[in-house]
């Protein structure tokens, strides 16, 4: 009995996957199968001896109280291949992968079902794409108004900052005239003043 590990998810909406499975063990996956689908799944290996693999398509089925796997298509110690099966009525289908050694290796492959188109979206997912643009463009109108008056305020503080610097620079400088104007009074009424005084003897 395989030591399966069921993964259920809908693989129709994949386009393409790979994963990795452990020497001497298995994986599968789990999908719905509808009456005439034809189900496609293109494989490559990756890894050490890459055509040491099994891969295969199966169902399970209940007789008398007594459940088995029938397998459906499979391939065995092929690098690449692929799988091809005509649905008939509705089941669930498991595809499954494993590596018949001890080594590790890497399986990316495509399902491929007729009458599930995945390169083209339908009205719904494009008017969740139009709602997530609409969000998107109106978050970069948010930081470009942000950055704009982050802009914007720099270069007033830019244009004060000169302008306080300029006020600076003269108001010192006129300080400077004003005391040296002081200075140089100073000096000439103390000039004049000792010029006019005589400090002889008087006679």
């Amino acid at each position: 009995m395989k030591n399966l590990f069921i993964i259920g998810c809908l693989l129709q909406l994949i386009n393409c996957v790979s994963i990795g499975v452990e020497g001497g063990s298995v994986k599968c996956f789990f999908f719905d199968g509808y009456d005439g689908q034809i189900v496609k799944v293109p494989y490559v290996v990756t890894g050490i001896n890459e055509e040491n693999v099994f891969v295969e398509l199966f169902e399970t089925i209940i007789e008398n109280n007594i459940e088995y796997n029938k397998t459906l298509e499979s391939q065995e110690g092929k690098r690449e291949g692929q799988l091809k099966h005509l649905v008939k009525g509705k089941k669930e289908i498991y595809l499954c992968f494993q590596s018949n050694d001890s080594y590790y290796k890497i399986f990316s492959f495509d399902l491929d079902i007729s009458g599930v188109d995945k390169n083209f979206a339908d009205k719904n997912q494009m008017d969740e794409t139009e709602g997530s643009l609409k969000q998107v463009l109106s978050k970069m109108h948010k930081v470009y108004r942000n950055q704009h008056f982050q802009i914007d305020r720099e270069n007033y503080h830019e244009k004060l900052m000169e302008s306080t610097e300029n006020q600076v620079k003269w108001c010192a400088l006129c300080k400077i005239v004003v005391l040296m104007s002081v200075c140089l009074i100073q000096i000439y009424m103390l000039t004049n003043f000792f010029k006019d005084k005589s400090f002889g003897p008087s006679v």
